[in-house]
């Protein structure tokens, strides 16, 4: 053994992780230290297996598909990594090469099942196997590598969770919160868009609208007027757009908050998509029955940019959806 091995063992708390998550790992962390103060290698083996897996049941619980309990040490663990390998974030290593590093390490970490079963404490055997000091020191390097990433990764995966940041934009019992500039944009990098299933990024969607129209200035800027500006589908997807046309018109209570600013970004957020006529008509359609013919609410400069914008844009728009446009821009014309 080398001299302090638990001095190598550092694995700090990641931001935005619960305490309960935290404590389901750090209770393997704290017993893996004390077998190594008692000097007891293989009871210190089979620790260090279960921070592993630990750690990769609560991504899978964060991610809110829970590790079932027949499944294997290596599907928990390779269910946690894939996860964790698409997580966007602040400084997080993407490129190839990089990737390839993070998949040893996940093999490294997958092999302490092997080592555990054959040299970890917690199975009653007939002669005890020899536990070399260079075996244990591998091991904690190995099984370091794969969980300082992980956790590295683990924050940014729970902040960008759907049902954490729709709780954050429009609040719970104990109310939303405040969003700094920046805040927001952190938090739908986190979120990963293009890579969640489609109801959720619809749903944090509308969650940004409905925040934005209740006049928050950052969440505004950062959620819909960049989007309103961008036709990248990519970094915006046609799900995440439905849901921020929908929230900045009516809120949670489904209630209108429709002006002539908030029909007008809905609109210019909508533009890229093409694909989804039937949403957009019927979004439209709700409008028009909510609201009777004529300017609405806001600067009469602002409706007649909104009537201007709608009026040019009816041509370009797919054949299914030129009718309605074109009713919608005489709608609000009246």
């Amino acid at each position: 053994m080398s001299p302090d091995p638990y001095a190598r063992f550092d694995l700090p708390r990641p931001d935005h992780v619960s305490e309960g998550h935290w404590e389901a790992i750090n209770v393997e962390i704290a017993r893996f230290a004390r077998a190594l103060e008692a000097a007891d290698d293989s009871a210190a083996i089979g620790y260090l297996k279960c921070t592993i897996e630990a750690i990769a049941k609560v991504v899978l619980d964060v991610n809110g598909t829970p590790a079932g309990g027949s499944e294997s040490f290596d599907t928990v663990l390779n269910r946690a990594h894939n996860l964790l390998a698409a997580q966007p974030g602040h400084e997080l290593a993407h490129e190839t090469p990089f990737g390839n590093l993070a998949t040893q390490a996940r093999k490294m970490a997958a092999s302490m099942g092997v080592i555990r079963n054959n040299f970890g404490g917690g199975h009653g055997r007939a002669r005890q196997p020899e536990v070399r000091s260079e075996m244990l020191d591998l091991a904690i390097d190995g099984s370091l590598l794969w969980a300082r990433w992980a956790l590295r990764r683990l924050g940014y995966f729970t902040q960008g969770r759907p049902e954490t940041l729709i709780r954050d934009l429009v609040g719970n019992p104990r109310g939303s919160i405040v969003f700094y500039s920046g805040d927001l944009t952190d938090r739908l990098n986190n979120a990963n868009l293009s890579g969640i299933e489609d109801k959720h990024a619809r749903a944090i969607g509308v969650a940004v609208g409905q925040r934005a129209a209740m006049d928050t200035f950052n969440v505004r800027i950062e959620g819909v007027n960049v989007c309103a500006g961008e036709a990248d589908l990519t970094r915006w997807p046609a799900a995440y757009r439905l849901g921020v046309a929908t929230g900045i018109l009516f809120n949670p209570e489904e209630m209108p908050t429709i002006t002539a600013r908030n029909l007008r970004q809905a609109m210019e957020v909508l533009a890229p998509v093409t694909d989804a006529s039937d949403d957009i008509i019927s979004l439209t359609q709700r409008v028009m029955e909510t609201q009777p013919p004529g300017p609405l609410p806001g600067e009469a400069a602002d409706n007649t940019s909104l009537v201007w914008f709608i009026k040019q844009a009816a041509p370009a728009r797919p054949e299914a959806e030129r009718v309605t446009w074109a009713a919608f821009a005489e709608h609000l014309d009246e």
